[in-house]
């Protein structure tokens, strides 16, 4: 679910800032999975000049995933506490997602450049309470 209460004019903003239109599609796609999230509440926010988006897990408080906005792509990370609660899937990850890599800090980040990213990246991720 979206936190419509932190700063609900940076959607347009943003949208407005990524030139790409295979990226503008992949950053409605993805605060679209976001808003009907029912494990993950998020909110868009800057984090100094980067323009930060962050998935919180509902029950646990912890805060697994992130993506932060470019022109031409959107760079999603696994945080901590996904990469540890993932750590089999980094082989699959590498495998079907293009532009993986891993931080110094341990993270794993990947580009997503289309609508067809963020539905393979979706596959990996649970965006529901079961």
């Amino acid at each position: 679910m979206l936190d419509g209460n932190k700063n609900p004019e940076l959607y347009r903003e943003w949208l407005d800032f990524i030139i790409d239109p295979d990226v503008k599609d992949a950053f409605l796609h993805i605060v679209g999975l976001a808003a009907t999230s029912t494990r993950y509440a998020c909110h868009i926010q800057w984090k100094g000049e980067v323009r930060d988006f962050r998935f919180h897990d509902i029950a646990s408080k912890d805060q697994p995933h992130a993506f932060i906005t470019n022109q031409k792509w959107l760079l999603f990370y696994f945080r901590p506490p996904a990469v540890r609660t993932n750590g089999q899937a980094r082989a699959t990850l590498e495998q079907e997602l293009d532009g993986f890599s891993e931080t110094p800090a341990g993270e794993w980040s990947i580009k997503l450049r289309s609508v067809a990213d963020v539905r393979r990246l979706a596959r990996h991720i649970n965006w529901h309470i079961a």
